[in-house]
């Protein structure tokens, strides 16, 4: 397939296009070739363009930057999708779109299938809802694939954060009150892909995630006692608890639980994805 991705400098983006990259044409447009601040001009640039697929993965990501220009992210997580999905309509071209569980803020505390109500409670959680409902109303065959925690890839990402910590003898602390799924690109990748070719009519929201949960203390425990097992770390430090109340490092407001189900992707695949456990400590392994 020939397959236009966008966000390729990001991590998710990234990894579909070192993973698809070996049995697909990629088409790969950089900030500047597609400037997603810039939804009128999205159509002219398009038309220049031949693919199959288009797997939206861009976007404006950090809640905090959301925060502080909520006009800037509506415009680019929900505006510009809307346009890339009625372009796709037209063209008769699937697209994937990519979102996130920050969509959501429970108090149930059991994970969430996709009807759940939507509620988010920040700039950043506001402009992806709105994308979503853009890209379904624009194009009744797009794909919504909500993602959460991701790790892997080439950018660094929480685990890698709490043992640059571990390493340096610094004190690790984490948030214990906050839950999600963490969850790794290799495979939201390899997801994907099984979809494109066994489901591809798949078409709304789907959550697209590993097995299991955890609130960011336990994620950073378990790093730091797979990090051990692997031989980086001699001993396991202690995870100093910390509150979601009151975090000081925190612009925008963060959801306590966002725990997504992926009973409905474990139904289009044939099986139940593995755990983030697994899929962590594969990770790791892999970037010794």
């Amino acid at each position: 397939m020939k397959i236009l991705i966008t966000g390729t400098s990001g991590r998710l983006g990234g990894a579909l296009k070192r993973c698809y990259e070996p049995r697909h044409e990629i088409i790969a447009p950089s900030h500047a070739e597609l400037d997603l601040a810039r939804p009128d001009d999205l159509e002219v640039i398009l038309n220049g363009l031949q693919f199959d697929l288009l797997i939206h993965c861009a976007g404006m990501v950090n809640p905090d930057a959301c925060e502080r220009d909520p006009l800037a992210s509506m415009q680019v997580n929900a505006e510009s999708p809307a346009q890339l999905a009625g372009f796709c309509h037209q063209r008769g071209v699937k697209m994937i779109h990519i979102s996130t569980d920050y969509v959501f803020n429970s108090v149930l505390e059991s994970p969430l299938g996709e009807a759940a109500l939507a509620h988010p409670i920040n700039a950043y959680g506001r402009s992806k809802l709105a994308g979503e409902q853009a890209v379904l109303a624009a194009s009744s065959n797009a794909l919504v694939a909500r993602v959460s925690w991701l790790f892997g890839g080439h950018l660094p990402s929480f685990p890698e954060q709490v043992l640059k910590a571990a390493l340096s003898g610094q004190e690790v602390a984490a948030i214990a009150d906050k839950w999600s799924v963490p969850t790794s690109v290799d495979d939201v990748a390899d997801w994907l892909e099984q979809l494109m070719i066994q489901c591809p009519t798949a078409s709304g929201i789907l959550h697209v995630c590993n097995s299991g949960q955890a609130t960011w203390h336990e994620y950073a425990e378990t790093t730091l006692q797979l990090a051990h097992e692997l031989g980086w770390i001699p001993d396991v430090p202690v995870v100093k608890p910390q509150a979601l109340d009151g975090f000081a490092g925190f612009l925008a407001k963060r959801a306590r639980y966002t725990v997504m189900s992926n009973a409905r992707l474990s139904q289009l695949l044939g099986r139940v994805p593995r755990t983030w456990q697994e899929a962590l400590r594969d990770s790791l392994a892999r970037s010794l």
